[in-house]
């Protein structure tokens, strides 16, 4: 039982591997976004350092230059005030020469002006610290059209004080890369912003907009070294580290996707080929591990059993009895239902061959769907099968599931049922009212039996809505002179209800379950004297 139960465990396992595969795709699937998204976010934050280090770097290097002529200036250990002609002179070749310097000026220790190339610049308030280098600004001087900046570095016991208009910083912190959104150069000690531009329409301009980024952006610093007490920051466009994240997102998702499809087939291909339901079937089918039991019918107007249907078994294994519910939908499904069927039914036909010809007007009920229509060999073999075995055509009754509708358009199927009812077969349409048949399909095809669904009759006497359909469905049938066959019954009230109604033939627990063959033969001995002509 242990080892049954294992392999029925594996079958249950291997049927609903695509369901358990999709949970577990999706469960990865959502643990490599949540990663994909960590990644995403760290390599963006990776690349504004890095923007923020190269603009950090090209902006010590323009600084480092402009102070390369000025330290040549003849101001060491010297006395310039008044300030010497030659001395200013020198002052303007540098102004002249290099394009980033709009002026300079020498102060003394006091801050007090002692040179300068224009005379406006010196208006500018001097502002005292202790720093060896520092930034200062933003002023406004009605000389320029954009505030000016002053760089102030002591050399000896002067101060340089080097002018520059906020442009050429500008230029000198902008980046080409579409992942920066603007660019701050920071007074760290001060504690305010001395410059900020922003990304915008495909350029840089100055933003006036001096507060914090929003928190959800990617901000970096990093110090000058060019300059004491400054830092540049750079914020990180939002909306494009969210479509970098979002791009990277759905490649992951499309490549786990892609490895996830490969690798269920691959899987499943192995699951298929040694544990899947489908091959033990296989080689259930191989073995003649499939048998029938027997469903008595019960004709209540003779008062004696007329037939009995065949319901598939499965002895798998140690004996163990697989019930159909477990494997007809997977034999149906794949074709399997047709070796299974003529396999139950030579088992059949051997077991009731001498029965048959002692009572002539008992009859077996078989199963069939589709797949028997469409299968090119299956009546070939059964036709053979019932010459072998010597049962005649009046003691077949085929019945054909309403949950496996029959195309009412497709004439090789009409043809098939006429020429089974022209050679003396019985034909019942299975489990009516489960279904989607209709009036028209009744009379398309030419059933001799209607089998109501157990589901209705296990309605009657519980004024259930379905206890109801059971008039409308007895009703038609008698209209289109078909012989009722009730499922199901169980109880003496259910009894009572079909025999008020003139349903002649009953089948259910209320007489037997579904048996062997001897104790089918058990169950007929005493009335075996209903079986003779």
């Amino acid at each position: 039982m242990k080892k049954n139960s294992l392999h029925k465990a594996v079958f249950i396992l291997s049927k609903q591997f695509k369901l358990i595969w999709s949970i577990l795709t999706l469960f990865a699937l959502a643990l490599i976004l949540l990663i994909t998204f960590q990644i995403s976010y760290e390599h963006s934050y990776k690349d504004v350092v890095e923007i923020t280090k190269d603009l950090s770097k090209n902006l010590d290097g323009v600084i480092e230059d402009l102070f390369q002529e000025v330290y040549t200036l003849p101001i060491y250990g010297k006395n310039i005030v008044p300030c010497p002609t030659e001395l200013k002179d020198n002052l303007k070749h540098i102004v002249f020469n290099n394009p980033n310097i709009s002026g300079l000026i020498i102060r003394d220790k006091a801050h007090r002006t002692v040179c300068a190339t224009n005379s406006l610049s010196t208006t500018v308030q001097a502002v005292s610290n202790n720093r060896a280098r520092t930034l200062l600004g933003p002023f406004v001087l009605s000389l320029f059209d954009q505030p000016i900046f002053f760089i102030r570095q002591k050399i000896g016991i002067y101060y340089i004080d080097i002018e520059l208009v906020a442009s050429i910083l500008k230029n000198n912190i902008e980046t080409s890369n579409s992942l920066a959104n603007s660019v701050v150069l920071y007074d760290d000690w001060d504690k305010k912003p001395l410059i900020k531009i922003q990304h915008s329409n495909d350029k840089w301009v100055f933003s006036s907009d001096s507060s914090a980024a929003e928190l959800d952006e990617v901000v970096v610093t990093d110090k000058l070294h060019s300059i004491d007490g400054v830092v540049l920051k750079v914020f990180a466009n939002k909306d494009t580290v969210n479509h970098q994240i979002l791009v990277n997102e759905f490649l992951a998702t499309l490549l786990t996707l892609i490895i996830s499809y490969i690798f269920y087939l691959l899987i499943n291909h192995n699951i298929n080929s040694h544990y899947s339901l489908k091959r033990a079937i296989k080689i259930g089918i191989k073995e003649k591990q499939f048998y029938p039991e027997y469903q008595p019918l019960f004709d209540h107007k003779e008062n004696r059993f007329c037939g009995v249907e065949l319901l598939a078994r499965w002895q798998e294994y140690e004996g163990n009895v697989i019930m159909p519910d477990f494997f007809i939908d997977e034999a149906e499904s794949t074709g399997l239902i047709v070796p299974i069927t003529l396999q139950i039914i030579e088992i059949a036909f051997r077991e009731f061959q001498e029965f048959l010809k002692e009572y002539p007007n008992f009859h077996l009920g078989i199963n069939l769907t589709v797949d028997h229509f469409q299968d090119p060999f299956f009546f070939n073999q059964f036709y053979s099968l019932k010459t072998q075995y010597g049962v005649s055509a009046q003691q077949i009754v085929f019945e054909i599931t309403e949950r496996h509708l029959l195309d009412t358009n497709n004439k090789h199927f009409i043809k098939k049922m006429n020429q089974l009812r022209e050679a003396d077969f019985s034909l019942a349409i299975d489990d009516y009212g489960t279904g989607h048949a209709s009036i028209s399909y009744l009379q398309s095809f030419p059933f001799n039996y209607l089998k109501i669904d157990k589901l209705f009759i296990q309605a009657i006497g519980t004024k259930a809505i379905t206890e109801s359909l059971n008039d409308a469905i007895i009703h038609m049938a008698k209209d289109l002179n078909l012989a009722i066959i009730a499922e199901g019954v169980e109880t003496q009230e259910q009894v009572d209800y079909l025999v008020r109604n003139d349903v002649r033939y009953l089948q259910g627990w209320y007489y037997s379950k579904a048996v062997s063959i001897d104790k089918i033969k058990e169950l007929i001995q005493g009335k075996k004297n209903e079986f003779t002509n």
